[in-house]
């Protein structure tokens, strides 16, 4: 598989993982604006917008680790596109 070719799935997959991230990140900032009491689950709600907030770190931490060039494995840039990296200048579309 060429570097384009890698950098295709990376992309893919920081699509995911930020998506992921963002659905973690919707109910927190409902419990923590409306300040939510669920009375059905035995666990206080700050407790589990901690826990919700932790989960969508790990796949921010994710997305970031996907945003690398295969060619030089630095950082390639930043967004949602990258046409090429930033350290290498290698062609990555």
């Amino acid at each position: 598989m060429n570097i384009i070719e890698k950098f295709k799935v990376q992309r893919k997959k920081r699509i995911v993982y930020s998506l992921i991230a963002i659905v973690f990140l919707i109910p927190v900032l409902l419990i923590n604006y409306y300040n939510l009491v669920f009375l059905f689950l035995p666990i206080r709600s700050d407790y589990l917008a901690l826990i919700l907030q932790s989960l969508s770190l790990i796949f921010v931490g994710l997305a970031y680790f996907q945003s690398f060039c295969p060619s030089c494995n630095k950082l390639a840039g930043s967004g949602w596109t990258i046409n090429e990296c930033k350290k290498c200048d290698t062609k990555l579309t």
